[in-house]
């Protein structure tokens, strides 16, 4: 284990890197939140935030570092965020009092015991994988937004994540659960991110790596509301311009779903999420992601129940672990919005293609298996039993979506 590397180098300098592997934090968990129920290879704690008896804390692994989530209160994040929520601190202003305290509890020196000063937290970059002759060459630098315009839009994604009522009018007419909103506005997760216009408008924020491994915004897709204004937006150098409407009118009478107020797609919406994913799901659109992504969280709460609340017979995972089973999911803006480049994020994966079930969405699916196949995927094809997944999300409900995707998941791959 790499924490024991740490315990023999106690009064030597070290990487911040060693305290947030998934060894170190599930040491750090077993010392201060006590002994864990293992299912498979998930270690699952009693959570410290919430008024659950049963543990619900779970540690994985996610991009080479530890993660805990509770599923329950849905607090999350790595050794430092755990630590700080216990103890009333800011991660950004307290993290060197942060940094001494996960020391103490691992029983390790903080670097600052040679009189060096303890760094402040910067955001984390993800390790970039070893070039291949599969891997995607890097965004061109000319498909980033701004940085006054990266500005705003995360203050979007943070105007979401911290107005629950909005969160919860935006789920109510995509008929998903509030908790998706909030879900996709954690930058920690690696999944597509959410945002809200000031006049109270969803964004589908979407990003890419630049060359030199961080993930920043390239565009902005705004969805239009019912019973709504909806003036056409663009942003410009951080500020809101409005003009015409997206709603139908006289010369326009089906009106504009969907505008791209700033940028474009430069990779599919939630790539990060398939990191260290065997199994990825691409869906014709964000709403049908989110659709899957509920089913697949409705999975995980029915996994971490002492029994399946239909059978009361325990659950037994036979891939060895509680994320193996779960898919990444990531969308494509529409069903021809597979951009050229875009296959080599997914080379090697196995890739359950989820477009919709008209003839749009069958005739884009034989096209990227074509493609996807070159690329060296295992591939197989759901074919929704309803319009599309949220459809079948709203009819059939949680389970049965997300069976039918593990049945599909389970079933012969597609000849290439």
């Amino acid at each position: 284990m790499r924490l024991q590397g740490i315990q023999e180098q106690t009064c030597m300098k070290f990487e911040l890197s060693d305290l947030k592997t998934p060894d170190a934090l599930n040491e750090y968990c077993r010392r201060v939140l006590g002994p864990p129920q293992q299912r498979g290879g998930v270690m699952i704690y009693p959570c410290p935030f919430g008024t659950h008896t049963r543990p619900k804390l779970q540690v994985t692994e996610y991009q080479g570092e530890g993660r805990f989530r509770c599923w329950v209160c849905d607090q999350g994040g790595d050794v430092f965020d755990l630590h700080a929520g216990m103890n009333s601190q800011d991660t950004q202003r307290d993290f060197p009092d942060i940094l001494r305290g996960v020391c103490d509890v691992l029983g390790v020196c903080p670097p600052d015991d040679d009189g060096t000063p303890l760094p402040a937290r910067r955001r984390p970059v993800r390790p970039r994988p070893a070039p291949s002759l599969a891997a995607a060459p890097p965004v061109a630098p000319s498909c980033f937004v701004s940085d006054l315009d990266a500005a705003e839009l995360d203050a979007c994604r943070e105007r979401l994540a911290t107005d629950e009522q909005l969160a919860g009018e935006l789920a109510a007419e995509l008929g998903l659960s509030p908790l998706m909103m909030l879900i996709h506005t954690d930058t920690t997760q690696g999944r597509g991110l959410l945002g809200a216009t000031e006049d109270r408008r969803l964004l589908y924020l979407y990003q890419a790596e630049d060359e030199d491994g961080n993930t920043r915004y390239t565009g902005a897709k705004l969805r239009r509301r019912d019973h709504h204004a909806n003036p056409c937006l663009k942003l410009v150098s951080g500020q809101w311009e409005a003009h015409g409407t997206m709603n139908p009118t006289e010369g326009n009478p089906h009106g504009i779903r969907f505008l791209w107020p700033i940028g474009k797609a430069a990779a599919p919406w939630g790539i990060d999420s398939t990191h260290g994913k065997r199994f990825v799901i691409v869906t014709e659109g964000e709403s049908d992601c989110l659709a899957i992504g509920q089913a697949l969280e409705g999975f995980r709460e029915a996994y971490q129940q002492d029994t399946d609340p239909d059978t009361r017979r325990p659950y037994e995972d036979r891939r060895g672990s509680l994320e193996a089973m779960i898919p990444a999911v990531v969308a494509i803006p529409g069903a021809s919005g597979m951009k050229t480049g875009w296959d080599a994020l997914l080379a090697g994966k196995n890739v359950i293609l989820a477009l919709d079930a008209d003839r749009a969405g069958r005739e884009a699916a034989a096209k990227l298996r074509e493609r996807l196949a070159v690329a060296g995927c295992v591939l197989r094809d759901w074919t929704p039993p309803y319009k599309d997944a949220r459809n079948m999300l709203l009819c059939a409900g949680e389970r049965a979506l997300y069976e039918s995707l593990f049945e599909a998941m389970n079933a012969p791959a597609l000849m290439a």
